[in-house]
């Protein structure tokens, strides 16, 4: 069964009544369902470079001008239960001035919002401005996305501070994961919205240009954002590679030590342990004590010389 919907506009914020023309309509359809794709190819009457874009299996973000349309491929948090947020959703448009087809493998909140709010009468009136409202959602989103992962490394940075060590490791690697794969498509996704404020094409008369050069910023300061982010992680995880050597250089160093002193102690031990005559002490009774008085002067020997040789 198609999970193909279909949302005409009324000009006015809602969807259109039986009795009114819409002034455009938004078909959202999922690129894995077979129905949808159908649909597309065969029904849709877009070129065959549109449904292949609109139905690819790896995007990554771009505008594309197209003879009687515009394809815009975007990236969104995945925010859905039971998935990872960096594992971004791609979010592909077709614009032609009369519709606006999206396609997407899974739900996204942007898109449930906007239609909630069609329902409700409080959506956008063209589909110029739906187009301006997911953008500006997606971009919503992800700055959302990227403030939890500073906080995140704040909390870290924090319990670097308070003496956490081997337990952090996994959390480091993981927020550095993070942060690589979100860059991978801010970085594209900043230069789509870009070159699309340039774009002089009657289709796009409507578009606010300066709301979507202010999302090309904001793009551009969450991918700074990022960078930072990514900066900070390295320097956590550097402070934590020093803090694990230095705790073995400190034990190894104690060992070393520990080693010095009971080295000559055990020759000492080792000799006096051969059974052969003419050892010393052995046929009286304080030989014990004074093969043990002689250990505890050796040791306190090499202990006051690598004292004064400052090895501790």
């Amino acid at each position: 069964m198609s999970t193909r919907q279909i949302i005409r506009l009324d000009g006015s914020g809602g969807r259109t009544s039986p009795h009114r023309e819409p002034v455009g309509s938004w078909i959202q359809l999922n690129w894995e369902d077979r129905d949808d794709r159908a649909w597309l190819e065969d029904e849709a009457g877009v070129d065959e470079l549109v449904a292949d874009s609109l139905l690819a299996e790896d995007t990554r973000p771009r505008v594309v001008e197209h003879e009687n349309g515009l394809i815009l491929i975007l990236r969104g948090v995945n925010l859905n239960p039971g998935q990872d947020p960096e594992d971004m959703i791609s979010l592909r448009l077709w614009f032609d001035g009369e519709r606006l087809i999206s396609t997407s493998r899974y739900p996204l909140r942007t898109v449930a919002g906007i239609v909630e709010r069609l329902d409700e009468g409080t959506g956008p009136a063209s589909l110029a401005e739906l187009l301006l409202e997911l953008i500006e959602g997606l971009t919503d989103r992800i700055d959302e996305l990227i403030e939890s992962i500073e906080e995140e490394i704040d909390e870290l940075e924090a319990a670097l501070l308070e003496g956490a060590d081997r337990e952090l490791r996994d959390q480091i690697g993981q927020v550095r994961r993070t942060v690589i794969v979100i860059r991978r498509y801010l970085a594209p996704e900043r230069d789509a919205l870009v070159r699309l404020t340039s774009i002089n094409r009657p289709i796009l008369a409507e578009l606010d240009r300066g709301r979507i050069r202010e999302q090309a910023d904001a793009l551009t300061r969450l991918v700074e954002d990022l960078d930072m982010a990514r900066e900070r992680g390295s320097m956590i995880h550097e402070q934590l590679l020093t803090r694990l050597s230095d705790q073995l250089n400190t034990r190894m160093y104690l060992l070393s030590i520990v080693a010095a002193i009971f080295l000559p102690l055990g020759f000492l031990t080792g000799l006096f342990g051969i059974n052969v005559g003419g050892m010393p002490w052995v046929e009286t009774d304080l030989g014990f004590w004074w093969v043990t008085l002689l250990v505890a002067l050796i040791a306190g020997g090499l202990g006051i010389w690598l004292k004064r040789r400052r090895w501790f």
